[in-house]
């Protein structure tokens, strides 16, 4: 979570420049404590969050006539209302979640609604988005397709969503080697010689720079057998972005396994995951994910706009490489790369630098656009780099001077002021900004 607009001194190498904009910018992100401003956020266009994800994975059970359905559902914190506890001093949400699975004749065979709890402390509170409540059921359930309905509210607010989907339950006993779901991990590590997973449970790779394929292979003989299964990524093209083979020993019974998938070539957009019997060509496992950024609306129409708005962040290299790119494709590669090399927790999918970059972006926007966007702005430009000012000092228009603006930046050492040459409200700088290599940046 970005918490402050605080820097710390920092020296720099004669012989590598590096724009200010962007080293003031970047350890912003990362140091000091919270500052007020006088200013007041108009309120932001933003695209509505997701209250909770859900992600139903089927796997074999050891009750032959039956699968082992384990529903996956995620909740971000940052969604959920919480109210202070007087007797423990913590701080409290409460939500009610309610799961109905019907079977292909619409009988009702599971009914289940459960209240549930989520106790943070005060210093959690400051950083919800990063975290979220993870909740696993288990059902076993007759092979046979079924619907599946989950209805979940945040007691505190009353506000109520309800997902619903489609799952098929194979009979693993009717076939030599069979595959159970694919299950998307975000993060993979291993404490006390066990493996600690984190389920992508919403299905979006988004900033992350890998993610792991976990699932599991049945072997109903009594012999092991040497198995090649092919693997494609396709996009909702059909266009085949990444392919390859997995050849595995596979014991009698259950066998575990996870695979490492890198997101460098996966581009924005939704993505197709299918395992094939290498000789047969039938998919026997599949899995639907997306890439899109959180936080960012990224589609092709605004990505060169993304692209522009980046000049107070990235180098001149940076930024011509994404623009020169030859092909849509390679633009967007680019772009994430770049995003994913600045992001400082690349083990989560929100990438906090990017989306307080863009945020400020926005912020600018709605506060000083006038005949030009705001970021381009000079009012724009040092709000995105330095963010939120400790003190505003205006002074309006009189005989002896036109109207102008003071800006403090105390933790910076930093002031800035801005005056209404043409006294039409477009405030320009009195002075520029320079980077160390006196190279003026924008006047």
């Amino acid at each position: 979570m970005i918490k402050s607009n605080k820097i710390n001194p920092i020296s720099i190498s004669s012989q590598k420049k590096v724009k200010i904009a962007f080293l003031l910018l970047f350890l912003i992100f990362f140091t000091g404590n919270n500052l007020k401003s006088q200013l007041v956020d108009k309120t932001l266009k933003t695209q509505e969050k997701e209250f909770f994800f859900f992600d139903p994975i089927v796997f074999y059970s050891n009750d032959q006539h039956k699968a082992r359905l384990d529903g996956y559902i995620q909740i971000p914190l940052e969604n959920l209302q919480f109210k202070k506890n007087s007797n423990t001093k913590m701080y409290d949400a409460s939500i009610n979640y309610s799961i109905k699975i019907t079977n292909s004749l619409n009988e009702t065979v599971v009914n289940e609604s459960i209240k549930d709890y989520v106790t943070t402390t005060k210093n959690e509170q400051k950083n919800l988005e990063e975290s979220s409540k993870f909740i696993v059921k288990e059902f076993y359930l007759n092979p046979g397709k079924y619907n599946i309905e989950i209805t979940l509210s945040d007691i505190n607010t009353k506000k109520e969503s309800t997902k619903k989907d489609n799952i098929n339950i194979v009979d693993f006993t009717q076939k030599d080697v069979s595959f159970s779901d694919i299950m998307l991990v975000s993060n993979l590590k291993i404490e006390d010689g066990k493996k600690v997973i984190t389920p992508l449970v919403n299905k979006n790779i988004d900033n992350l720079k890998q993610v792991y394929l976990f699932f599991e292979v049945y072997n109903s003989k009594d012999l092991s057998i040497t198995n090649s299964f092919n693997y494609i990524i396709s996009d909702n093209k059909d266009k085949v972005i990444e392919n390859g083979t997995y050849n595995y020993t596979l014991a009698p019974g259950i066998n575990k396994f996870f695979e490492k998938l890198s997101t460098s070539n996966l581009v924005f957009g939704d993505y197709k995951l299918e395992i094939k019997d290498s000789i047969t060509g039938k998919v026997i496992a599949e899995k639907l994910f997306s890439n899109k950024m959180t936080g960012v609306p990224l589609n092709m129409k605004d990505l060169n706009l993304l692209v522009d708005e980046m000049i107070y962040i990235a180098t001149g290299e940076e930024l011509d490489k994404i623009k020169d790119a030859p092909t849509n494709e390679l633009k967007q590669k680019y772009f994430t790369e770049y995003w994913r090399s600045k992001d400082p927790s690349p083990y989560t999918s929100r990438n906090e630098l990017m989306q307080e970059y863009y945020r400020r972006v926005a912020i600018s926007n709605e506060r000083y656009s006038h005949y030009i966007d705001g970021w381009k702005t000079d009012m724009g430009m040092v709000y995105i780099i330095y963010g939120e000012p400790n003190n505003i000092e205006r002074v309006p228009f009189n005989d002896n001077s036109k109207p102008y603006e003071v800006w403090d930046y105390y933790s910076v050492n930093r002031q800035f002021i801005f005056v209404d040459v043409s006294g039409f409200g477009d405030y320009k700088l009195n002075t520029p900004i320079w980077d160390e290599a006196n190279t003026r940046i924008k006047n």
